[in-house]
């Protein structure tokens, strides 16, 4: 928190100032109030116009605020965000699969808007609350010193009452967040295959399948509100119990003689004011109760799984070794013995019955997991850099990655570059189908879903033909296509990765007749 502090202290230091002025005009309004009347109970011009100047200087005030308030927060809310990102592209590829991306982002996008509203909010509420509660406690002081005391002692009532709840509220909310974000994370797995969903004559199969990720999501909700609300209850019954005695209280002392009537409009005034700053308190507490959570969350869950980068940087892939090449896939460990050496020109098919690890072993080598027994131009694979790694090694999957962003963003995948070479794809063997029926600036559908499974991956691997990358990997990305959109593909790579490292993963023997070399991979 010291930290974003000081990286904005521009903004808080303004916040401060702005917030300070508007505070000082908030409570001088009783004051300038019970001034209004001379003692011929005619209205003191002076005093009245003093007070519509205190008003609309309160609210031009408030509104700049809110304009450089929103004006930091457009800032400070897109810096921060794609810092946690950051963090999140260098998360272990298991620890992002154990707690799923879609969790991983609900969660970050709650941890930005819960320290926004921290620093938007409580910043401003902290400030603000404190200056009004003195000079409210000050001026009922000048009333009365007994309805001082009343409205003193709520002051440590509400701030120990309160202490107490968000720490129970604390541990609650830690199991809500895991809840909600883990509930949704399923409903969002099962609605994201549609035609699964849309070919069901019968909703309550959808319904049996979602109702428990449901139930579990406001389960979590009702139980902290449920606690948070009956407890926060309590404490709001003795303000009011306690706001109400003071003005029976004030009422008997106006009727006894011993206070005036000016001193009934100063308290009207006052009173609400005091109640509102203090349970703007509870406000900050609940804030920052949700930013302790959030904190925690960024360190468990993100910053605690971060890979660990190494120094040793590479320029090129000449060779790649696999020996006995151990690693471990949820504390099973797998092993494969290869030993064998493959250079530029090799197309390798990697062959194996399913289950055996093919897959495992290709993300292996691009160090999604740790392992032993691979090496780069013989140095250890676990000694090179991670990213320096991956920048020479281009690898799709079966599971293509098609975004709803336009043709030229899904093969750009967002690398700058304005020195690509278009009208070469254009003309190339892979995408002139595409391009017949779609121009580059077309958008297309999430999962590409207006292409065909060719296409697919037709356009992830058009990026081979506007980037260089040193070792390629196919991971059954033949696998239900037609057979003219596998030759094309194939006979593409073959055509522009001549001098490269090809790893095709298939279960098509036909595919082996365009690789010049084998890895068999056995079931451990």
């Amino acid at each position: 928190m010291k930290d974003i502090l000081l990286k904005n202290k521009k903004f808080v230091i303004i916040t401060f100032i702005l917030t300070l002025f508007t505070s000082i005009l908030t409570v001088s309004v009783p004051i300038v109030l019970s001034n209004i009347f001379n003692n011929d109970y005619k209205i003191n011009t002076y005093n009245f116009t003093l007070l519509i100047v205190f008003m609309f200087a309160t609210y031009a005030i408030q509104i700049l605020m809110v304009i450089i308030r929103e004006n930091f927060a457009l800032k400070f809310n897109v810096d921060y965000s794609k810092e946690l990102y950051s963090k999140l592209f260098n998360m272990k590829y298991d620890s992002i699969l154990n707690q799923g991306s879609s969790y991983l982002i609900d969660c970050i996008a709650q941890v930005v808007n819960n320290l926004y509203l921290f620093l938007i909010n409580s910043l401003v509420g902290i400030i603000s609350n404190i200056i009004i509660l003195i000079v409210s406690l000050t001026l009922i002081g000048f009333i009365n010193i007994y309805l001082f005391l009343m409205l003193l002692s709520l002051v440590p009532i509400n701030y120990l009452g309160y202490k107490f709840i968000n720490k129970k509220l604390h541990e609650k909310s830690k199991i809500m967040q895991k809840e909600t974000s883990s509930g949704y994370k399923d409903l969002i797995a099962v609605f994201k295959n549609i035609d699964m969903v849309k070919q069901e004559s019968d909703y309550k199969r959808i319904e049996n399948l979602i109702s428990p990720s449901i139930y579990r999501i406001y389960d979590s909700m009702a139980n902290v509100n449920k606690f948070g609300q009956s407890r926060s209850l309590i404490i709001k019954l003795i303000n009011s119990f306690v706001q109400n005695l003071m003005f029976l209280v004030l009422a008997y002392l106006i009727f006894t003689g011993k206070t005036q009537i000016g001193d009934l409009v100063v308290a009207s005034v006052v009173v609400p004011i005091f109640f509102t700053a203090l349970q703007g308190f509870t406000n900050v507490n609940l804030e920052y109760r949700d930013l302790i959570v959030s904190k925690e969350f960024v360190n468990e869950c993100i910053i605690n799984e971060q890979e660990e980068q190494k120094d040793f940087n590479i320029k090129s892939i000449k060779s790649i070794y696999f020996g006995k090449v151990e690693f471990d896939i949820a504390n099973k460990k797998i092993s494969h013995k290869i030993n064998t050496t493959f250079s530029p020109g090799d197309i390798i098919y990697v062959d194996g019955p399913s289950g055996s690890g093919k897959s495992s072993l290709m993300k292996a080598l691009l160090k999604f997991r740790d392992s032993t027994g691979i090496c780069i131009n013989d140095y250890n694979l676990e000694d090179i850099n991670t990213l320096s790694l991956r920048s020479h090694m281009f690898y799709l999957s079966q599971e293509n990655a098609i975004l709803p962003f336009t043709l030229k963003d899904n093969i750009r995948y967002g690398y700058e570059n304005d020195n690509y070479n278009w009208n070469n794809l254009k003309d190339s063997e892979l995408m002139k189908s595409i391009l017949n029926n779609h121009d580059l600036d077309d958008k297309l559908l999430d999962q590409g879903n207006n292409l065909s499974g060719g296409e697919k991956q037709r356009v992830m691997l058009a990026r081979l033909l506007i980037e260089d990358y040193d070792v390629v990997i196919l991971d059954e990305v033949t696998s239900n296509i037609d057979k003219k959109s596998q030759n094309i593909i194939l006979n593409t790579v073959l055509n522009n990765m001549k001098n490269k490292i090809v790893f095709i993963i298939s279960h098509d023997l036909s595919v082996k007749e365009f690789c010049n070399k084998e890895i068999k991979i056995n079931h451990n």
